[in-house]
């Protein structure tokens, strides 16, 4: 019983599109079509996919898998990446954009683009911030950013202009339902009807974490029941 949610996490990061619960058909539509080529990301000086929305409901975990889809879809393997997650009070100030800037500059090499992903970018200082904007101008053809935000307001309107902004907010609680019933029925929970588990999803306020950890809880349950 102790070791049943071992992997849990591991098992049900998101991987591909496909795992992500988007908040529309139209918004994972959106997504595909900036990830697949078919809307000719990156063009036209717009080199940055920002997401931004409330707490919880998954953009770190899109924003990781970004790179490695865009790089899988232009005929890459994997991408390189660099990954800052912007702490406030933390590195937040000029040394973070001047190891992008310096990263940027380099040719690629065995790989369609150099791929920079800023976690929570609003925490940069504001002059860093300003400093992203020539990060961003870099070698812009080769490179793409992808940047994740609570609070849009704070990013600045220079960083802004330079990427696509996708809105990803709580999807409705009909929308996990597929997904929650394929995490329980891994683990031989099949008998919860849709109404009584669209209640528990719906308590969660659409955040992801909160879904998946009130999921574990229900199998828990039903294993302490059958013990």
């Amino acid at each position: 019983m102790n070791n049943i949610f071992k992997n849990f996490d591991s098992k049900y990061e998101p991987k591909q599109l496909s795992d992500i619960v988007f908040q529309s058909a139209q918004a994972r539509y959106k997504m595909e079509s900036l990830t697949n080529g078919s809307f000719g990301f990156p063009l036209s000086g717009v080199n940055g996919i920002l997401l931004h929305g409330t707490y919880g409901t998954g953009k770190s975990a899109l924003a990781k898998i970004l790179p490695d889809i865009i790089e899988q879809n232009n005929g890459g393997e994997y991408a390189n990446v660099t990954y800052v997650n912007i702490a406030q009070g933390g590195d937040n100030g000029a040394a973070v954009i001047e190891r992008i800037i310096n990263q940027a500059q380099l040719v690629t090499f065995g790989n369609a683009y150099h791929y920079f992903v800023l976690d929570e970018v609003d925490n940069l200082r504001k002059d860093s911030m300003s400093s992203l904007k020539v990060a961003m101008n870099t070698n812009s053809a080769n490179c793409v950013f992808v940047l994740t935000t609570n609070n849009l307001s704070k990013v600045d309107g220079g960083v802004v202009n330079r990427c696509v902004v996708f809105e990803f907010n709580a999807a409705a609680s009909i929308e996990w339902l597929e997904k929650a019933r394929s995490i329980l029925a891994d683990y031989g929970v099949t008998d919860i009807e849709d109404s009584k588990l669209l209640a528990v999803i719906e308590a969660c306020d659409g955040s992801a974490r909160k879904i998946l950890m009130a999921l574990r809880m229900l199998i828990a349950e039903r294993m302490k029941r059958a013990a």
